[in-house]
């Protein structure tokens, strides 16, 4: 899997239309439909799957709208997915290689989710802890209560709040394995400790101990982690030669993003520009706009200088200043 190659101006302004339309359409009789035809498809495959929108959501205490389906894999089976919801006539498109492909059905949008936000895959931890739900009389697999809102927690952003919120309406249900929640939690530790501590501030009955041995295991010494992460898709980072000692933190991609984006805001010559950043496993990829070559070169000196031992793609391009319609240059 590449990187997806940049969009031109009038290819990113349909993509954006074409994604508002996709997850602000409401046909419950379709979208039940589009659901059934797809989870009918993957599990005739045999491909291990479970939803994780709201779909899911809703048979976890938080009923709400939802205008397209969600379907997590493991990255071995995206592009098996992709290839027999094409042979069911749906209409397909691989959105991002790193995580994302999507499918259409009458309308009705099927995202092909292979990777979440914080680095988490649907490895064997996930897969083992699926549940089967009753979607209007159809059973299907959906993701655990706990899964679920460590996903959320790690995806809420600013102009996506309703992760946060689908994270607290589980929370509130209860009903949890807080035990598998907590060695969860070490895939996004600090949101899960932020999200936790305003669950409780909002009389949820979250645990004091879970809440604690999280906080230990972050702030208090010796700081470790004390279940090893296993990322099955991404490289070893230890070897014979150089082992990976039992106390050193690797530090989770999406805070390295947060680290990235918190300086360009900050470095004056280039705040305030369209720039957005992928993480991945040795690789800063960075996309948008930037006025000139000179904000350009000044970006990679910001992510060189925060995660030094990556590899920088900047695929920044050039602004374009065009003059308004009609307007007139001034002799």
């Amino acid at each position: 899997m590449g990187f997806k190659r940049n969009l031109t101006r009038e290819e990113d302004i349909e993509q954006s239309a074409r994604d508002y339309h996709d997850h602000n359409l409401t046909d419950l009789p379709t979208l039940k439909k589009t659901l059934y035809n797809t989870i009918d498809a993957i599990e005739e495959a045999q491909i291990p799957y479970a939803l994780i929108g709201g779909v899911a959501v809703k048979e976890m205490g938080r009923p709400r709208v939802t205008h397209d389906i969600d379907i997590f894999v493991p990255p071995d089976y995206a592009e098996k997915t992709l290839e027999i919801l094409q042979n069911k006539n749906f209409s397909i498109e691989r959105r991002d290689p790193h995580w994302l492909y999507k499918a259409w059905s009458d309308e009705i949008l099927v995202d092909i989710i292979f990777k979440s936000s914080g680095d988490i895959y649907f490895d064997e931890e996930i897969r083992s802890h699926v549940r089967r739900i009753n979607y209007y009389d159809r059973y299907i697999n959906a993701i655990s209560p706990e899964d679920f809102i460590v996903i959320k927690a790690a995806a809420h952003q600013e102009h996506n709040p309703h992760h946060w919120h689908d994270a607290l309406a589980v929370l509130t249900r209860g009903e949890l394995d807080w035990d598998y929640l907590l060695r969860r939690s070490r895939y996004a530790p600090r949101r899960m400790l932020a999200l936790l501590i305003y669950g409780q501030s909002n009389d949820i009955a979250v645990p004091n101990g879970v809440i604690q041995k999280l906080y230990r295991t972050l702030y208090e010494p010796p700081a470790h982690i004390p279940t090893n992460i296993f990322h099955p898709y991404r490289e070893n980072l230890g070897s014979k030669e150089s082992p990976q000692k039992d106390d050193e933190i690797i530090e989770p991609f999406i805070y390295i993003k947060g680290k990235i984006i918190e300086a360009l805001t900050k470095d004056e010559r280039i705040a305030e520009h369209d720039i957005k950043i992928y993480v991945s496993h040795k690789t800063v990829l960075a996309r948008g706009e930037v006025f000139n070559e000179d904000q350009k070169m000044a970006v990679n000196e910001v992510i060189q200088k925060i995660a030094p031992d990556f590899e920088i793609k900047n695929q920044l391009k050039m602004r374009e200043l065009i003059a308004p319609e009609g307007s007139e240059a001034i002799e």
